[in-house]
């Protein structure tokens, strides 16, 4: 059963009903996802779809009805179908993260509330991917990424002009005029497999390297970027002495771009050499999905933010999303 907004999805034809395992194929992309979770919209290319076909091979009529016929209100249901609901509704949510890790995101947002400030906090948006914030045709070149860089550091309250976006290579690339790229093999530090690193040189030098293979990946250039600007707050602006990933890619939540962290999976390590220090990123997370989803339901609760941007969220971190405020609402009474 899938429950959005209010009503209950079912086929107008014969009254099956999909759940979230369900899904259908674009036919202008081959893409695979439950068209239900975005309304219709291929998250591949962006068609929209009118029709709606029942799935045959799960039990299904096979018939194509309007997508907007699918949904039913839960008050038009029928007596039994309500009975479903009210158990539905009335079962208890339970928390995807541990006692402990609730415990470790709230007062890790209450610490960088104090850094921040309270209020500071609670005005900024939750950042999504559209022209809102990033109106540009990206081409994976350098100039989107110095695009995105001013973009983002703006977001954060960062004048970008304090730090230097470079960029570096593991392979042979073609050069873009005016770029001057390095291999990693003659930077300080163990860079190989990283897409990012944050480096401060001393002397009020701060430079933040970027992975030229990585900037077909525009919604992963912004979690690179995100990620070591967020180490530009909390160790250039003298909120910290020390370094802490797991509170810097909470700063990130916290700043509004938990949506790009949730769908790209990476992992920060620190390195220091005789004159140099920084951060480098690879592939998987510190902060497990479950953890940025409550910590990104804690924030969306406390703001009261209008939550329709939860669609972009791939549909695991969602999932947790969802249990993770619904918990957050059930309990709001007794927290802390």
């Amino acid at each position: 059963m899938m429950i959005i907004d209010g009503t209950y999805v079912s086929c107008p034809k014969c009254g099956w009903e999909p759940d979230e395992t369900c899904r259908w194929m674009c036919d202008e992309c081959r893409t695979k996802w439950n068209t239900f979770e975005t309304n219709a919209t291929c998250p591949g290319c962006g068609k929209v779809f009118i029709d709606t076909q029942c799935l045959r091979s799960r039990s299904g009529c096979g018939q194509m009805s309007l997508n907007a016929d699918w949904y039913v209100p839960i008050e038009d249901a029928s007596p039994k179908e309500k009975e479903k609901f009210t158990w539905f509704w009335q079962k208890k949510s339970d928390l995807p993260v541990t006692q402990t890790d609730k415990e470790w995101i709230e007062n890790g947002l209450q610490l960088l509330a104090d850094m921040f400030g309270d209020e500071y906090l609670r005005s900024l948006p939750t950042i999504i991917p559209d022209k809102r914030y990033f109106n540009r045709q990206f081409n994976g070149t350098e100039a989107d990424a110095e695009f995105i860089f001013k973009r983002v550091a703006g977001l954060m309250n960062i004048d970008p002009w304090e730090i230097k976006l470079m960029f570096y290579s593991e392979q042979p690339v073609a050069y873009s005029p005016g770029i001057v790229e390095t291999p990693s093999d003659n930077l300080k530090g163990n860079w190989k497999g990283s897409a990012g690193q944050y480096i401060d040189k001393g002397l009020g030098q701060k430079e933040i390297w970027l992975k030229l293979e990585t900037l077909n990946d525009t919604l992963g250039v912004i979690a690179t970027l995100s990620h070591e600007l967020a180490h530009y707050k909390l160790l250039a602006e003298h909120r910290m002495e020390t370094n802490n990933e797991y509170l810097t890619d909470l700063t990130v939540i916290a700043f509004g771009f938990g949506i790009f962290m949730s769908n790209s999976y990476f992992k920060f390590s620190q390195w220091q050499s005789h004159s140099r220090h920084g951060w480098q990123m690879q592939k998987k997370g510190y902060l497990p999905e479950q953890m940025i989803a409550y910590a990104m339901a804690w924030l969306a609760h406390c703001r009261n933010e209008d939550v329709s941007w939860k669609h972009y969220l791939n549909s695991t971190v969602r999932k947790y999303f969802e249990r993770s405020y619904k918990y957050i609402d059930e309990n709001r009474d007794s927290r802390n």
